[in-house]
């Protein structure tokens, strides 16, 4: 949705009534400084500025808010964002601190007071809008006017500097006495006119008339005019010395502002109005200047009347006999400020580029380039060329496109004059040792690791050895950076580049200009806004790239070449502590206890507990940054739980109750995503805070006072039984419930999850086995899957229970959780369509609607005690029943013992019955006896005559040829003597077992090491596993080995190919079948079989183009259609070669060794008879014979034996309905 605009709604803002002036206070928010003011500007407003003592008043807040004070400028003090004056003080005591990385200033809550902090914390912010009392200082006539002498006119007004020292008092008298005051300054153009226009110098120190002698803390003008600006130097206003400076002075070499103690002696600057205004415009005629130019220094400089593009700019200065400006140093600059600052025009174009050479920016007359001042976001990475801005941002710096047509500055020598000489280049002193160079850099670099730092503390310990962190101004000085020794090839390093000032550039932290830029690829991209300091990026060859301030990082220092090295400071952060005798670091009047093992957080908070203490609350700064640099310094993993829960409705507490006043997000957190992050951990490598899943196993951090002896705690007790409400089951004191039974009540994972917190619970999550089995019992009757609690959603494959209890078991169905998928399937389902995998999980879109089981904690108010045993001693599930027989018994005495009470010992045929057994066995918690064994017919069947199509076999069983199969208590099968005496199940059922499909006789093609025939009823089928190909070349493959791709005509045999497919269910998903779409439009067989039977899986056919195969999935047998030119495995299907005897007809005569030579060379085809005559007496022939065929009989793979068989009419001999090679 759009932001607000102008219009006011009073739901959202208050208004002063005194001043009409409206303000936003977003208490509950969370968002950094410079995310805060984002949220202001879009509503057309600012993040609140503080000038006045009644809008102070005005003002109260009951939690930290950002306001928009700030000291961004690296080399200017304190003031508002948006430009108000800063002129008011109300810092808390103690404020501001020193920290060099406390930039940003906040409201405190309760007093209103105001102190300084990271501006990456996360607070609440006030917004302000309109009706300020701040207007612009009305800007005089550019009339001429008439000066005293030695006085120098601007704008309206005459001013003169003059340095013989004075207190602030007799200064003032001084100026008065001429008529005059103390100089005011109202805008940066007046400013800049009184650094370069006065004869300032760096050295000086000069009072103005801004003081706050009238009101305490509260600055005006000597004059009487209203203060609409101000211009701090670093770390000012400070009202040091007992808070008596009271005074105001501009000096060093910005001409910024301190405040000072009045009974200074220092110079001063007065202002006066002018003696009279000229009626008409005077042309004055400047020596050594062309008609219409002005003089600065050695140069004249002239406005260009006309916008030009760059080029056509360059050839009209040169027309003129000067060049485009070029920009020397700050006071040239604060010249051109003043020359331009009021014009109605947006842009003057002046000598500097980077077309020549990209990333580096050179001024048309090669000149060196020795200052910058580049706008917000400059100079960026495009090509282009530089235009100094007017207005509010008079002088900044912009790159725009050099055909872009602007006005212009040109500049030329004062004629006659003689310029300053270049300073000679002396042969510069070498690097102190372990420094690096090259030639013509006049720096030498080194790189420091001795405990990484933030970008804040790199740069406060390079300038304490005498440097600063290194500046790059061309390709020699980053090659320089590029040959450094790292200490592993894609490390990075701090640099001093950096861009805090929102109204601002990029800065070096030397001062040096920004004429050189080596940015990677995409960068700088200021991610979320935090951003702000850059560094040399060793994955992208040292190019750079900007970074969070915060971040923990080796760096980059750099000293002048003949600099002295100072020794290296110390550390205020101590590396090592007083540790108890159990290993707990004692800080201040606390231990703490850092965990490298990684438990969810319910674990991590037990862990703490029995050690007499609990997850660490952090209530301030000075804590957060102890934690995060010891678990930095000691190799800590990526994060640790910290003491902070978020409740459903995202309110956060800490678990003691500790009042939450202070918080340390990460940028863009807490993003409460997937809405399941509940728990906190703080970052080892920025010491920030993310939320999330209690679930995800971390690192921790415990806490206790350092005055107790440890002591083993006793556990926590459980939690008081309870109950259930009505249609609820009840498992280990929780409530479950499925829903979505039917199809219009199914949900996505997301609505349903909605609905069971709705509920007063979550999603089901699944901590052991027990609960699986819990859960299956109750999915036989459920018609579609069912969705669980788990879930990827916030980390691909990192797999998490949406309410945050830990990930203790899993139970994935063969191939998942699929790592293949090419759609989001980050949500688990649980199986029940297919009785094999039962229960098993699946992930799945979570966008599909699906029934779903919900949990809730037992209401102990809801409790019940009570047990019921069935009058008959069965118990019915499904469509069986079963009693558990505690007497202990062997296995035929157990059998003996059912089939007494009209049952059988129990047949386990799917997961249902196996999860309901094993939950019975749990209460008794002894094996028992089922009723499969290998004794009667030497392989394992059940005793009810159902096949084993589901099994649950313990590792390394069945470890008995002959043996009987008992339940175990861990829920596997396990083989054991037939005589040992355990407890046995017995069961009844109205559902008999299915009549098998016998095999019929026949012999399967050859088997060898790359291929092998499977026999099924009248058919044989080969599996490709291996190879891959299209449907087509799948076909020719299985017709070149006399076969078809498969067709399958019922159930049965869909089944047994399911029970050899699923060996390939997790590698080998589809395979083609023999089914397709002939010209008519009908799905047909390959081999030509009727199409009885289908198996489509849910919404297909499709009607995709060109989908006319068909391919089938490994894991439930489901058929889908598919584009017949994809790769995919392959099943081929033959009939088997079946031996018969067939008598011979009377009076045909074919010796017995033609007879042989026919069938062994396979001469005939399926429909040939071959006919013999017997020969007497040929006994050994007609033996031969015989021996042939009872041999290719008996080799058949489950062929009858079918002996050689003779009457008084005639023989009997043997044939195949198929090709066959008999062997000899």
């Amino acid at each position: 949705s759009p932001c607000p605009g102008d219009n006011i709604d009073k739901d959202f803002w208050t208004t002063n009534p005194f001043t009409g002036t409206h303000y936003q206070i977003n208490s509950n928010s969370a968002l950094t400084w410079h995310q805060a003011r984002k949220s202001c500007q879009q509503q057309n407003a600012e993040l609140l500025s503080i000038t006045e003592l009644h809008e102070q008043t005005y003002l109260t807040a009951n939690s930290e808010l950002w306001i928009g004070l700030n000291r961004l400028n690296s080399n200017g003090g304190w003031q508002w964002i948006g430009g108000s004056p800063f002129r008011y003080l109300n810092w808390a005591p103690g404020s501001p601190s020193l920290e060099s990385e406390k930039i940003c200033g906040l409201l405190q809550s309760g007093n209103g007071k105001w102190k300084n902090q990271q501006c990456d914390q996360k607070l609440g912010y006030i917004c302000k809008k309109g009706n300020s009392s701040l207007d612009s200082f009305i800007i005089p006539s550019g009339r001429p006017i008439k000066c005293p002498s030695g006085w120098i006119p601007y704008s309206g007004h005459c001013y003169m500097l003059y340095r013989a020292p004075k207190i602030w008092k007799d200064a003032l008298s001084s100026c008065r006495k001429e008529g005059g005051d103390l100089a005011s300054i109202h805008n940066i153009e007046e400013y800049s006119f009184t650094v370069s226009q006065l004869g300032y110098k760096p050295t000086d120190e000069l009072w103005i008339g801004l003081n706050d002698l009238k009101i305490h803390m509260y600055f005006d003008w000597s004059d009487g005019t209203p203060v609409t600006y101000t211009k701090w130097l670093y770390e000012e206003p400070s009202h040091a010395n007992n808070r008596k400076e009271d005074c105001v002075s501009m000096k060093g070499e910005d001409g910024y502002w301190a405040d000072d103690v009045c009974e200074k002696k220092l110079g001063y600057i007065c202002k006066m109005k002018p003696l009279a205004e000229e009626s008409e415009k005077v042309e004055v005629i400047i020596p050594g200047c062309q008609k219409g130019w002005i003089r600065h220094g050695f140069y004249c400089y002239s406005v260009g009347q006309t916008s030009v593009t760059f080029s056509e700019a360059k050839k009209i200065c040169e027309g003129n006999k000067g060049y485009l400006v070029t920009v020397k140093d700050r006071y040239e600059q604060a010249f051109l400020t003043v020359l331009i600052g009021f014009s109605p025009v947006k842009y003057f174009w002046i000598a500097l580029s980077n077309v020549e050479e990209q990333g580096t920016f050179k001024w048309a007359d090669g000149e060196a380039v020795l200052f910058t001042h580049w706008n917000s976001g400059m100079p960026g990475r495009e090509p282009g060329c530089v235009a100094m801005r007017t207005g509010t941002t008079a002088g900044l710096w912009d790159v725009v496109n050099c055909e872009e047509k602007s006005m212009f500055l040109c500049k030329q020598l004062v004629e006659g004059a003689t310029p300053p000489p270049v300073p000679t280049t002396t042969p510069a002193p070498s690097c102190p040792d372990g420094w690096h160079s090259r030639a013509h850099s006049s720096s030498c670099f080194k790189n420091g690791r001795k405990h990484m730092k933030t970008w804040f503390d790199a740069r406060d310990f390079c300038r304490a050895i005498g440097g600063d962190l290194a500046s790059i101004h061309s390709e020699e000085d980053q090659n320089v950076i590029n040959s450094l020794e790292r200490a592993h090839y894609y490390q990075s390093y701090w640099m001093g580049m950096s861009a805090f000032d929102p109204d601002g550039g990029f800065t070096w932290s030397d001062g040096s200009p920004v004429n050189y830029e080596n940015w990677a690829d995409g960068e700088p991209n200021n991610y979320d806004g935090n951003e702000k300091c850059a560094m040399f990026n060793g994955y992208t060859d040292m190019q750079w790239n900007d970074m969070f301030c915060e971040k923990f990082g080796d760096w980059t220092c750099q000293i002048k070449k003949g600099a002295t090295l100072k020794p290296e400071p110390s550390t205020t952060f101590e590396y090592t502590y007083k540790v108890s005798e159990d290993g707990w670091i004692i800080y201040e009047d606390k231990a703490y206890y850092f965990s490298h093992e990684t438990l969810p957080m319910e674990k991590a908070r037990e862990y703490c507990k029995k050690n007499s203490g609990d997850l660490v609350v952090i209530e301030g700064e000075s804590k957060r940054k102890f934690l995060w640099k010891y678990s930095f310094y000691n190799d800590f993993r990526e994060s640790l739980y910290i003491g902070l829960s978020v409740s459903l409705d995202k309110k956060f507490s800490w678990i003691d109750g500790t009042p939450l006043n202070y918080v340390a997000w990460s940028p863009n957190e807490p993003n409460f995503a997937n809405n399941d992050e509940n728990c906190v951990v703080m970052y080892t490598q920025t010491g920030m805070w993310n939320d999330l899943n209690c679930g995800a196993p971390n690192s921790f951090i415990c806490e206790r006072l350092n005055n107790i002896t440890h002591s083993t705690v006793a556990p926590t007790s459980p939690a008081p039984l309870g109950g259930c409400p009505q249609n609820w089951f009840l498992f280990n004191n929780k409530c479950f419930k499925i829903f979505g039974s039917s199809e219009n009540e199914s949900l996505t994972w997301h609505a349903a999850r909605t609905a069971c917190i709705n509920l007063e619970g979550n999603l089901a999550s699944i901590p052991s086995e027990e609960v699986q089995a819990f859960l299956i019992t109750h999915l036989k009757d459920a018609s579609t899957d069912t969705w669980i609690g788990l879930n990827d959603v916030n980390s691909e494959y990192t797999f998490l229970w949406t309410d945050g209890s830990g990930v203790s078991y899993t139970s994935w169905a063969k191939g998942f959780p699929n790592y293949r998928s090419e759609v989001n399937v980050d949500c688990k389902r649980s199986l029940n369509h297919f009785d094999k995998e039962a229960g098993k999980w699946k992930d799945e879109d979570c966008q599909m609607n699906k029934s779903y089981i919900c949990q809730r904690n037992a209401d102990p108010k809801l409790y019940n005690f009570q047990t019921t045993v069935p009058v008959s001693g069965f118990t019915l599930y499904g469509n069986s029943s079963y009693s558990l027989i505690s007497s202990r018994m062997n296995w035929e005495e157990a059998q003996k013992n059912c089939k007494a009470e009209y049952s059988e010992l129990a047949s386990i045929l799917d997961p249902y019955s196996q999860s309901f057994l094993w939950l019975q066995v749990l209460k008794i918690g002894q094996p028992v006896w089922i009723g499969l064994n290998s004794n009667t017919s030497g392989f394992y069947k059940w005793t009810d005559n159902w096949r084993i199509k589901y099994s649950k076999w313990a590792s390394e069983e069945p470890k008995q040829n002959l043996a009987c199969v008992y339940l175990d208590v861990d829920g596997t099968w396990k083989t054991g003597s037939c005589d040992e005496n355990y407890c046995s199940v017995c069961k009844r059922s109205d559902v008999l077992a299915p009549t098998e499909l016998p095999q019929l006789p026949g012999k399967c093609p050859t088997s060898d090491i790359r291929r092998s025939w499977i026999p099924f009823h009248g058919h044989c089928y080969y599996i490709e596993s291996s190879e891959m190909e299209s449907w087509p070349q799948s076909s020719m493959e299985c017709v070149r080995l006399g076969a078809s791709l498969v067709s399958i005509e019922n159930m049965a045999e869909m089944n047994f190919l399911l029970h050899h497919l699923d060996a390939f269910a997790s590698d080998s998903r589809q395979f083609w079948i023999g089914m397709y779409k002939n010209v008519d439009g009908e799905w047909t067989w390959a081999d030509n079989s009727a199409v009885e039977f289908v198996n489509w899986k849910e919404r297909e056919p499709t009607d995709g183009y060109h989908e006319y195969c068909v391919d089938m999935d490994a894991s439930d047998g489901g058929w889908r259609s598919y584009y017949c030119s994809a790769d995919k495995r392959f099943i081929c299907k033959i009939p088997k070669n079946i031996l018969i005897l067939l008598p011979l007809k009377s009076g045909v005569k074919l010796p017995f060794k033609q007879l042989e030579k026919k069938l062994t060379e396979g001469e005939r085809t399926q429909n040939d008879r071959a006919i013999a005559e017997r020969e007497e007496g040929d006994t050994a022939e007609k033996q031969r014979w015989k021996d042939v065929c009872n041999c290719e009989v008996n080799r058949g793979e489950d062929v009858p034996r079918t002996p050689w068989k003779e009457d008084g009419n005639s023989d009997l001999i043997c044939f195949s309905v198929a090709p066959l090679v008999l062997a000899s």
